[in-house]
């Protein structure tokens, strides 16, 4: 009985360890703590009224909004808004036409009814 625990036991620790591991697979190609970034090629781009920026993006069933760090860039009057993935979907779904992403103004640092470009390349 006692070896018994001792194999629960020992079996926990492993797929415990196991599961701490997995989490951190998206950091591991580049070698270190900070998530490799890149600019993100959109699908399109619209605003809804004048202070909310969409943006499509493409997806594999898992993209959200907190994979995406967004700089926010000012010239005269005009701001440009560059994304770029920090985090790589992994999932399988057939999603040919990506996902639809919101962006409020306010959220970016920009004024209500600005001129607002999007500076990524789209396919």
């Amino acid at each position: 009985m006692m070896l018994f625990r001792i194999a629960l036991i020992a079996a926990s620790a492993a797929a415990l360890a196991a599961c701490s591991t997995v989490q951190r697979l998206p950091l591991v190609p580049g070698g270190n703590d900070e998530p490799e970034t890149q600019i993100e090629t959109v699908l399109g781009s619209r605003f809804i009224g004048d202070d909310i920026l969409v943006v499509r993006v493409a997806s594999n069933g898992c993209t959200q909004k907190g994979d995406f760090r967004v700089d926010v860039s000012r010239r005269d009057n005009a701001y440009s808004i560059l994304l770029e993935r920090v985090r790589e979907d992994y999932c399988r779904a057939l999603m040919p036409n990506g996902v639809e992403i919101a962006f409020g103004f306010e959220e970016l640092g920009v004024p209500q009814g600005a001129a607002v470009t999007v500076a990524n390349p789209v396919r």
